[in-house]
């Protein structure tokens, strides 16, 4: 996919208007631009957790940073003012080379941001002369190389890659559709490789979450600035109010807990995971569930001979505030992390291993913080049995683990990007110098 020339609808004003961007002078503070297909204005999913720390950061230190993200008409998210609604509606959208598909909104999302009205509309929004734009997953990139290509050759560009989304794609269409688009696997592949290896080799610093995603990364691009920037978590500060509130409600409950998005590997195969049972879980305790997932976990559980078990073991609370769930993390005797299969790094396992309480997790949640999964009180199962072990020891055990207070300051989104940040105001400096000489 190249960056497109310039149409005829296109007019020279608006080319004179966009070029003369390039000649206004540079503010005092660095600017950034962060490029997502998600708003972060109410983060829940781990997507947005992370963007909206690399937003936190760079402005702790001065930067000028503006968010700007491309979403679903039908989003019931909460948007920024200079988010951007597509129109699911839109044949360039809807149509995959004449197939309607699902779940490859961000894929199309690449193509539909190249349109003259749309890059227009995106151009008009951002502010003069962007010192960097970083485009958090391959979808935005077109857009981004558009801007440096047309607008400000003097723009470093910055990809922040999540995951090798090619086979997570891919494992998450068979997981939700079986084979029903499988003669379009191959292509839907394709471009999304196709995407990522271009981000990877265009950018003048590419960002990943883990050492084997970069290890892909780097067999892509060979030359790129590659910076190891993990997903990281903040610490828990719960309210006294909402610690009160949950721990009446909850009682002395005993419980592991399992918070997570819809995003498909939060739920694909959770019953297989636990060998259809939930009776690991002795009868006072529970696991309690809170988020999206928890309507996915109650259908599953809620299937096969041990229905009734299952059931009688789960607490669901479905979503809840950022605030009441700090206070439930509080609360909890451990984390549950059922993870079957997916890409990048998870940060519920982050937020796990930085709460100081019992971890009980599959080897694909550990992806990333192997390094960590000898702790004490981390559990990691390879099978419904040690799963099954390992939620029986926890629950049973009253002691809590003792970890080094350290490792919360490892885990902490300062830390985890602190080498992105200080490699793109090296950047910033270098570029600057250039101009201003």
């Amino acid at each position: 996919m190249t960056t497109p020339e310039f149409t005829p609808a296109l007019n020279r004003i608006k080319r004179d208007r966009w070029m003369r961007t390039a000649k206004v002078h540079r503010p005092t503070r660095p600017t950034l631009l962060v490029l997502t297909t998600y708003p972060l204005v109410d983060p829940k999913h781990g997507g947005q957790i992370r963007a909206k720390n690399l937003v936190e950061k760079f402005r702790r230190h001065g930067w000028q940073v503006e968010a700007i993200a491309f979403v679903d008409e039908d989003s019931n998210e909460f948007k920024g003012p200079k988010d951007k609604v597509f129109r699911k509606r839109d044949e360039l959208y809807n149509s995959f080379y004449g197939e309607h598909i699902l779940f490859i909104n961000d894929l199309q999302i690449s193509k539909y941001v190249l349109k003259d009205d749309v890059f227009e509309d995106f151009i008009n929004s951002v502010p003069n002369n962007l010192d960097a734009i970083h485009v958090e997953q391959p979808w935005l990139w077109p857009l981004a190389t558009a801007y440096r290509s047309k607008v400000n050759n003097r723009c470093v560009l910055i990809y922040g890659s999540q995951n090798i989304e090619g086979n997570l794609k891919i494992d998450i269409l068979k997981s939700l559709t079986g084979q029903q688009y499988s003669r379009s696997f191959e292509k839907i592949y394709r471009e999304i490789d196709d995407l990522e290896k271009r981000a990877s080799r265009e950018a003048d610093i590419v960002s990943a979450v883990s050492s084997s995603d970069l290890d892909t990364i780097r067999k892509w691009a060979a030359d790129a600035e590659l910076i190891l920037a993990p997903n990281g978590v903040e610490p828990l500060s719960p309210r006294d109010e909402d610690l009160k509130k949950w721990a009446d409600k909850l009682g002395d409950l005993r419980f592991l807990l399992y918070a997570a998005s819809a995003h498909p590997p939060n739920f694909t195969n959770f019953s297989e995971l636990l060998g259809g049972s939930l009776g690991c879980f002795p009868p006072s305790t529970k696991l309690v569930v809170v988020g999206s997932v928890t309507e996915h976990i109650y259908h599953q559980c809620n299937q096969g001979p041990f229905s009734s078990v299952n059931l009688s073991r789960l607490e669901l609370l479905f979503q809840v505030s950022n605030e009441d769930l700090a206070a439930i993390k509080s609360l909890c005797h451990g984390f549950f992390l059922p993870i079957p299969f997916g890409g990048g790094t998870n940060l519920k396992t982050a937020e796990a291993l930085q709460s100081g309480k019992f971890v009980v997790g599959t080897k694909e949640a550990f992806r990333g913080f192997e390094n960590y999964a000898m702790l004490p009180g981390v559990h990691v199962a390879s099978n419904p049995k040690e799963l099954h072990g390992a939620v029986r020891y926890v629950m049973g055990t009253n002691r809590a683990p003792e970890r080094d207070k350290r490792i919360a300051n490892e885990l902490g989104w300062e830390n985890c990007f602190e080498r992105l940040f200080q490699s793109v105001d090296s950047a910033i400096k270098e570029k600057r110098s250039d101009y201003l000489g």
